[in-house]
């Protein structure tokens, strides 16, 4: 199925809401009949993330937070007295079920839980479909065998509100994710997709035909569907209407609308019976309505035309927040992860799409170089550097400073990664004794530099590009299932010396000036010449020797810290020419040239002002890890089905 998706988003949404009498009747007992079509297609006004369960196969849409009018308005037909039309807001997003939870995902929970239904372990059965094709009440109808054929992908049925919690927990713990069921506002809200009409397509009943499976419509079925097959609403969720009921997590109350305006409301606090929602084939058009609601026992009523569906609870991580910049003065957008015990990692927005910059250096800065820098004798290393105007076709999120130590030792400490370093010939690091650096030496890791200075809020070193992928790979596992896709890789050279400039043309993201680099970057100057006096570097001091802890200098103007000096940082792409940087993907070049080396892009604590100019870069060995090498991290919000 092809899939749409729009950034991150919040809908406003108006809709209604409305409740559904208690008891059950034969009525409750339809046929279904659906016509196909793609989420493509009905994606008309409000588009659908996508997240897809990996134990279960199980497809869920995307639902962002907002407002709605939940119940029915009084010149609704049909609409009932408890159906108190009422304002409800969604503070926070949520993933749903794209469809109804299936016999065969069912039956995987079954035979891995060796879980007995509630109407198996009492041998009362429930409401299935007898010889006679009428309903009947008996202990031979279960979800296994609810009276007529089902196959697995039929929605699984004669489940109480207790098995679908049991479910719930199941897939839980299987996924190390939370599901549950939907509260009945969070049900009503993705069934309206943000309409205002009796049904999500509008107030006319004879249109159930297309886009639900109720009793007598000419559908083409007489008991349950397969899921899937009538039309979607807008948000991507099909059989909202019809099929089966759906049980909700809240109990039910014919006289809970009365409270007015709610936020994130749950139900009463104890009741008798639980909620479900959406009618099933049994049904009446009239018990399709987006507002009717019904409540049941949630262990003794179990029936052929009632099911459930799921929710992924969002776990707001990452998250997205506006705010200043205390050394700038400014607001910035960041995306915000928590990655426990108190450490988070800040990526700032970089608005790029549609930009057009200059990749590299002119001419002119190249004269400059030559002449300030070599002598006057030419480098080879310029000719990777000739300039190429480039166009970036997506906005991205770009690590507001290098990842620190502190960080890399959340992940090692959450997935027991181990680097490249520590499995192989070690890394670089400071003899003390004999005051020089050396390497390698499996006594030097990301963990131990030989130096005190290196703490856990200095920049992560001594790590591999594969060892800062398999850090990007953690971080886009974290925000799976928690709202739009995320493409969280290391940066392409254009993606990071676009973010460097800020836009600025000079060598450096303020302008050409060597001296005032120790106000934005730490490099060899005269803090460290102290120490090394035969080392080069400017004269003036910015204080630091090695490398100095994160965000200790000034921001560029995009708000990002250590673009200059600190430590060298991993890039994504394949070194070559720029006029064979492709059009697409900001650039990223995934094409080898004939090289296979990885560039390393911003220069180091060590090196002068020639080796942190914003074009930069530095070919580097494969399986290179260096004591003065680090990266960063860029988020791209995918659109579904890149």
């Amino acid at each position: 199925m092809k899939q749409r998706s729009a950034g991150l988003i919040r809908i406003w949404v108006c809709s209604v809401l409305a409740v559904c009498a208690w008891p059950v009747n034969a009525s409750d007992l339809e046929a279904d009949a659906l016509d196909k079509l793609t989420v493509e297609q009905t994606h008309t006004g409000v588009q659908a993330y996508r997240s897809m369960v990996k134990s279960q196969g199980m497809k869920l849409a995307y639902i962002p937070a907002g407002k709605f009018r939940m119940g029915s308005p009084l010149d609704e037909p049909h609409r009932e007295a408890q159906e108190i039309l009422h304002e409800v807001e969604l503070t926070r997003a949520f993933y749903l079920g794209t469809h109804q939870v299936t016999v065969g995902q069912f039956r995987k929970f079954v035979d891995d839980a060796k879980y007995r239904t509630d109407g198996e372990r009492d041998g009362k059965g429930g409401w299935g479909v007898n010889e006679k094709g009428s309903l009947e009440k008996d202990g031979r109808f279960t979800w296994s065998s609810p009276g007529f054929k089902q196959t697995n992908n039929h929605p699984v049925v004669l489940v109480s509100w207790n098995d679908a919690q049991a479910y719930c927990r199941w897939l839980s713990k299987k996924e190390n994710k939370t599901y549950r069921l939907p509260t009945e506002a969070e049900w009503e809200y993705a069934c309206r997709a943000g309409t205002s009409t009796a049904y999500s397509f509008g107030d006319d009943p004879q249109d159930l035909v297309a886009h639900g499976n109720v009793g007598r419509n000419k559908d083409g079925f007489r008991y349950t569907a397969p899921v899937g097959q009538f039309k979607p609403n807008r948000y991507g969720l099909y059989d909202m209407h019809g099929n089966v009921w759906e049980w909700c997590s809240d109990w039910y109350d014919s006289k809970g609308y009365q409270g007015g305006r709610a936020k994130d409301p749950t139900g009463p606090g104890s009741a008798e019976a639980r909620v479900h929602r959406g009618a099933g084939w049994s049904s009446s058009a009239t018990r399709a309505r987006s507002a009717s609601r019904v409540g049941r026992h949630p262990s003794a009523y179990r029936g052929s035309y009632l099911g459930f569906r799921i929710v992924l609870e969002q776990s707001n991580n990452p998250r997205i927040e506006r705010a200043p910049d205390a050394r700038l003065g400014k607001k910035f957008d960041y995306l915000v992860y928590d990655l426990g015990k108190g450490i988070e990692l800040k990526l700032v927005k970089v608005r790029a799409k549609g930009q057009t910059f200059t990749i590299g250096s002119s001419a002119k800065e190249q004269d400059a170089v030559i002449q300030k820098y070599f002598h006057g004798k030419r480098p080879s290393t310029l000719d990777f550097e000739v300039e190429q105007r480039i166009t970036l076709t997506d906005d991205f999120y770009i690590g507001r400073f290098e990842v620190s130590r502190g960080q890399f030792r959340r992940f090692v400490e959450t997935t027991g990664y181990v680097t490249e370093t520590e499995t192989t010939d070690g890394g670089y690091g400071w003899n003390e004794d004999e005051k020089k650096f050396e390497g390698r030496d499996k006594k030097y890791s990301w963990m131990h530099y030989g130096l005190d200075s290196y703490t856990d809020a200095s920049p992560v070193i001594n790590i591999t590009r594969k060892d800062a992928r398999e850090f990007c790979k953690w971080l886009e596992d974290m925000g799976t299932g928690n709202g739009p896709a995320l493409e969280l890789r290391l940066p392409a050279e254009a993606e990071w010396e676009f973010a460097c400039r800020a836009g600025r043309a000079g060598r450096f993201c303020f302008g050409d000036g060597d001296e005032t680099l120790a106000v934005y970057a730490n490099l060899a100057d005269g803090t460290r010449k102290a120490m090394f006096p035969k080392g080069k570097g400017i004269e003036a001091k910015d204080g630091h020797v090695f490398a100095a802890p994160v965000g200790q200098f000034k921001p560029n103007a995009f708000g990002l810290y250590d673009m200059h000096g600190n430590v060298w940082e991993w890039c994504e792409d394949f070194y070559g020419t720029y006029t064979a940087l492709p059009k697409v993907r900001n650039g990223l070049q995934t094409v080898s040239q004939g090289e296979q080396r990885p560039v390393m892009r911003g220069g180091a604590w060590y090196t002068g002002p020639e080796a942190c100019r914003s074009a930069k870069r530095r070919l580097v060995g494969i399986g290179g890890r260096y004591g003065s090498g680090g990266f960063r991290v860029l988020c791209i919000i995918k659109e579904t089905g890149e």
